[in-house]
């Protein structure tokens, strides 16, 4: 052994990868015939034992395929038109009787025809009221105005309207001056036609003109749900203001 060798050497010194024994000097058998450390190498290979380590797999990530194709639009349904039968004709008739006699109630007033005294007899007639005067000038006008539209079916939710404040103030004006009570069996026909023609101007309000007028194409001669409630409401309201304003009388007392 050499002096500058600190230990002897031991099996731990060697790799057993390489695969060369380890024996002592001068054991041949151990060192399979050599007398010298490794002086020769093992003739079968080394083969490493173990488990491998653990490969991760990722997860493939789903793909989303997107197409380009614009869908189709819905077919939009087509509403066929209604068949309205003879309603058309029936509010034509209904529409020439209460303009008609709008126009001739007011031309009679304006003109004195037929023997009326025109406007002063509405004039006296009005006479408890506050506007008396101007009174008797605004409901003629008012009728002939009203009459003409809707004799021709022209805006016919305003000539409703108008009709409504005028046949409403003629209405109440028939109570108060011709009934004794509010007891409607004890009413006579001078107090009842005034209430007659208000209710047809109330009604065409809701059922619009119909078909056979200038307006056949406007949509309230087919539909006048939003326009029949406002302008009906506010036909109301406008007839009650010019009562209240106008006349100063409370139909209730």
């Amino acid at each position: 052994m050499d002096k500058n060798n600190a230990r002897d050497v031991t099996p731990e010194d060697f790799d057993p990868i390489d695969g060369l024994p380890y024996a002592p000097l001068g054991d041949k058998d151990a060192a399979g015939g050599s007398t010298a450390v490794g002086a020769s190498r093992s003739e079968e290979p080394a083969t490493l034992t173990g488990k491998a380590a653990p490969t991760e797999v990722m997860p493939e990530t789903p793909t989303e395929t997107v197409s380009l194709a614009q869908p189709e639009p819905e077919p939009v349904p087509v509403e066929p038109p209604a068949k309205r039968g003879t309603m058309d004709f029936g509010l034509l008739l209904l529409r020439l009787l209460l303009g008609g006699f709008l126009i001739l109630e007011s031309l009679t007033t304006l003109f004195r025809l037929g023997g009326s005294e025109g406007i002063g007899a509405l004039r006296d007639a009005f006479d408890a009221y506050t506007y008396a005067s101007g009174l008797s000038v605004v409901v003629p006008v008012l009728q002939l105005t009203a009459g003409v539209f809707l004799v021709l079916g022209l805006l016919a939710p305003i000539a409703s309207l108008v009709s409504v404040v005028v046949t409403g103030f003629m209405a109440l004006h028939g109570i108060v001056d011709g009934a004794d009570s509010w007891n409607a069996f004890a009413w006579d026909a001078n107090v009842w036609l005034p209430i007659v023609l208000f209710g047809l101007a109330l009604g065409l309000q809701f059922t619009g003109p119909g078909f056979y007028g200038v307006d056949a194409k406007r949509a309230w001669t087919r539909r006048p749900l939003g326009w029949a409630w406002a302008c009906a409401l506010l036909g109301l309201v406008i007839a009650g203001a010019v009562w209240w304003f106008g006349t100063g009388v409370n139909p209730l007392s």
